[in-house]
């Protein structure tokens, strides 16, 4: 396809028909079902049915165990997906060799890890990480509630991930946890090392992080780390059609902010340098009982926290702030379903995991919602449901701390603890 055709206004009109096409060609193929194994750098367990896969070391090292572990199945979706999706390789890589140079290097060296281990060549892994970028495919939705606004006073968020199937993509739904070397370590104060003491030794980055996501894509949309920040992210249409060409994969840089900040102060600082070249919005939420929606223009990013009076946010795929405000045929779908929740905070709603669970029902849309997640930063868990998530409740599976992150938490954590965590 010739690139002036990938810059074309409303290329979302064609979605319905790319799901029509991938029906016909993917309605009597699977992928290989995942199966438990065990690694010198990662592993793979099911956890009632949901693939958990952990990867640990450099980047190198976590992109060969990643390749062993998920990638054939990666290959399958990939090869799947792009067949009805995306069947012009050769223009979307011409696209992402132009935002390869402004790739992390840890980031190239995860990708030629998994190419080693997998059937993915290099070069299918890099449009794999620009994809979103160049075709923008994804309608979510996402509520961030805390203080009087829960049950208990903790940060929760719940999460819609709307995005066309295919018939191949629902049956890939993984989380992946990731270690990275040095993660997990703790710095100590000047007082504590002159007297050995550890004991208010205060975490530092790397942190662990886990990311719900598919086989092969190393960013992530969807995810938590174990200092207790937690992010949601979802597309926003009806910008320039060559923004991408200016920054770095946008899932690239959430994955980031999982594993460098601890706070969504932390986070905001980061994105305040402007990382990203694509219109997304963004909620993020953290353990100390902050929560804030960023509405990431390329050009000028609107950033609104939680106050005492309101401790709850929503967001849809649309900007809210008139100043950077844009028109797409998705704007239509977003204002309903982000009214929807928006209608439930203002009568003030008490969240808990059941009215998340409710929300999210309310404003899935049926046909595309591939996964969704509840998020409690305070206890560092999740809930996912990858099932039954079109008109019906989901399947919803518990990953409780001790699951992702290999520690125990029998209560949330505290206010205090939570600041000393972050630093």
């Amino acid at each position: 396809m010739p690139r002036w055709r990938k810059k074309l206004p409303f290329r979302e009109l064609g979605i319905g028909l790319k799901m029509l096409r991938g029906w016909r060609l993917n309605r009597a193929r699977h992928i290989t079902p995942f199966r438990e194994l065990e690694l010198p750098h990662g592993s793979l367990q099911l956890v009632d049915g949901i693939p958990l896969v952990r990867v640990r070391g450099t980047h190198r090292e976590m992109g060969r165990a990643l390749g062993t572990l998920v990638g054939v199945q990666a290959a399958e979706t990939f090869h799947s997906y792009m067949r009805c999706f995306a069947p012009d390789f050769r223009g979307d890589l011409a696209l992402a060799r132009e935002m390869e140079p402004n790739l992390p290097p840890w980031l190239i060296d995860e990708m030629r890890g998994f190419a080693e281990t997998s059937e993915l060549s290099y070069d299918e892994m890099l449009v794999g990480q620009c994809f979103l970028d160049i075709h923008k495919v994804a309608a979510c939705s996402t509520i961030a509630a805390h203080g009087k606004f829960t049950r208990d006073g903790q940060m929760l968020l719940g999460r819609n991930l709307d995005f066309p199937s295919l018939n191949i993509a629902d049956e890939a739904n993984i989380v992946v946890v990731y270690e990275p070397e040095g993660a997990g370590k703790a710095s100590l104060g000047k007082d504590e090392a002159e007297h050995g003491d550890a004991r208010h030794a205060q975490r530092r980055a790397p942190y662990r992080y886990a990311g719900v996501t598919w086989p092969g894509f190393l960013g992530i949309l969807t995810g938590l780390n174990d200092a207790g920040l937690a992010l949601s992210m979802m597309l926003v249409y009806g910008q320039s059609r060559h923004e991408h060409l200016t920054g770095q994969p946008f899932p690239t840089v959430f994955r980031r902010l999982l594993h460098e900040c601890a706070t969504v102060r932390q986070a905001d600082a980061l994105l305040s340098t402007k990382p990203y070249c694509t219109a997304t919005n963004l909620i993020l939420g953290d353990c100390t009982g902050q929560a804030a929606r960023f509405q990431l223009h390329p050009r000028q990013p609107i950033v609104e926290y939680t106050s005492d009076d309101c401790p709850a946010i929503a967001c849809t795929n649309h900007y809210h702030d008139r100043r950077i405000k844009g028109f797409a045929f998705t704007w239509f779908s977003s204002v309903v379903r982000y009214n929807k929740i928006a209608k439930r905070i203002q009568a003030g709603q008490v969240w808990d995991d059941d009215a998340i669970k409710a929300s999210l029902q309310a404003t899935g849309i049926p046909a595309i919602n591939l996964q969704r997640t509840i998020m409690r930063p305070g206890q560092g868990s999740m809930a996912v449901s990858f099932e039954n998530n079109g008109r019906g409740p989901g399947r919803w599976v518990e990953l409780p701390r001790e699951l992702l992150f290999g520690e125990t938490a029998t209560q949330p954590v505290s206010m205090p603890e939570a600041a000393a965590v972050a630093g």
